[in-house]
């Protein structure tokens, strides 16, 4: 009886040196256990070196499987060895059917190396369809040819009308050729009206002109009442502008007609503004008690910043791009009130 209340005594005494090294003792078998560095194996336990064993044969068992660096094959039991393999020969069959590197064509199978093909087949008409580089012409059908021809119309299309560099103008037909020489014509006019670089007078109409011309002197008026630069002698005074004492204009009024300028575009020429300032002499100034923002102008419809609307008897200042409804019909820029 002595001798076993001893044995439990000394079992005690084991047991609380044990419990007071087991925060150590617990941080290393963790390290341990996860591979990371600090790992002291003298400190840890039968019990617990035999679990860092597996735990590391499972981590070589996941990097293996996975094609990672760190795999050491001799650690593979036979059934992981053949799961490797097969991981292995799946990775490569989807590199050569994405076209990916990595591709080892002689590891495909024959159904794998025809459906591998086949993908290469589809990559090769993307890249053809969509004009990139990549493209193999050789590889198309006759099908093909003439699908990659009509893309390549449309993109060239799209290039004249918007004005972009690529685009060819011996592709267009007839009425396309028409339709980018209108578009041409709506680009100009956004320029000179808008006073950017591009304008070519030679082709404004002459009502495009007037438009033009009243578009310079609200844009002097706006840097001349601000102190900006590009300001020349306003018709307009700039007090009067500041103060916003100017008659408000009859609905649908736009600013009176002066003559186009002969030898400027961005800026009016000394004969339009005299000829301003004796309209405004005698009729009531139609300007916006708005002041004009910088580029201020007309829209395709017609209709011009600092309008007042009859619908809502305020100043049409918010500009509306033009857009094309779903039912075809196409709305032309505008102005419009807040």
């Amino acid at each position: 009886m002595k001798i076993v209340r001893f044995l439990m005594g000394l079992l005690l005494l084991v047991s609380i040196g044990a419990s007071a090294q087991d925060p150590q003792h617990q941080e290393n078998f963790r390290s341990c256990d996860g591979g990371y560095m600090g790992c002291n194996q003298s400190l840890l336990t039968t019990a617990q070196q035999e679990q860092v064993h597996r735990s590391a044969l499972r981590r070589n068992f996941v990097a293996c499987d996975g094609g990672y660096s760190g795999c050491v094959d001799s650690l593979l039991t036979g059934a992981q060895k053949e799961q490797v393999r097969k991981s292995a020969l799946r990775r490569n069959f989807a590199n050569c059917e994405g076209g990916y590197s990595g591709c080892d064509q002689a590891l495909l199978t024959d159904v794998q190396k025809e459906q591998a093909y086949k993908s290469a087949l589809r990559r090769n008409l993307a890249s053809c369809d969509g004009g990139y580089s990549g493209c193999n012409q050789s590889l198309l059908t006759e099908a093909q040819h003439a699908q990659v021809q009509k893309s390549a119309l449309r993109r060239n299309l799209a290039s004249c009308d918007g004005g972009y560099s690529g685009c060819n103008q011996a592709l267009l037909t007839q009425s396309q050729q028409a339709q980018v020489d209108a578009s041409a014509l709506v680009r100009n006019f956004r320029s000179c009206d808008g006073g950017y670089s591009g304008c070519n007078a030679g082709l404004l109409t002459s009502e495009q002109r007037v438009a033009v011309e009243q578009s310079a002197i609200r844009r002097s008026a706006y840097n001349c009442a601000h102190g900006f630069s590009g300001c020349v002698s306003s018709p307009v005074p700039t007090n009067a502008l500041r103060a916003n004492k100017l008659p408000k204009p009859a609905v649908g009024q736009h600013a009176p007609t002066v003559a186009s300028p002969s030898n400027t575009l961005g800026q009016p020429s000394a004969d339009s503004l005299a000829a301003y300032e004796r309209a405004t002499e005698t009729a009531a100034i139609p300007v916006s008690p708005v002041v004009a923002p910088l580029f201020a102008g007309c829209a395709e419809n017609g209709s011009c910043y600092g309008d007042i609307s009859a619908a809502t008897g305020r100043a049409k200042t918010t500009h509306v791009s033009g857009y094309t409804r779903s039912d075809g019909t196409y709305v032309r820029g505008h102005y419009r009130s807040k």
